[in-house]
């Protein structure tokens, strides 16, 4: 889904609505008016611990090791004393 009419979700911290900055908001209406193609993803950075949130992965814990291109994330995973790379889709993260 490109556009949606009306709200989604209220913003909020502990309950409470909270106040955006209007260079954020502006900052996001050009980038929907644009005819930019644009992913959503959560704001993590590398290092951070993340948890695998959707797929065959949900569940799984690994910390970001860089973001590739395309709106993906490349975690590393401790497995039984070993470790691997797996490249996950941004969407389907979260911070841990």
């Amino acid at each position: 889904m490109l556009k949606c009419t009306g709200a989604v979700s209220i913003v909020s911290f502990n309950g409470a609505p909270a106040a955006i900055p209007e260079e954020e908001l502006s900052g996001i209406r050009q980038l929907v008016d644009s005819e930019l193609a644009f992913d959503p993803c959560p704001l993590i950075h590398e290092g951070d611990k993340v948890e695998v949130t959707h797929g065959p992965l949900k569940g799984v814990v690994g910390r970001l090791v860089r973001k590739g291109s395309h709106a993906r994330l490349i975690l590393a995973v401790d497995l039984i004393g070993q470790g691997a790379s797996v490249e996950v889709d941004a969407a389907d993260v979260r911070l841990y």
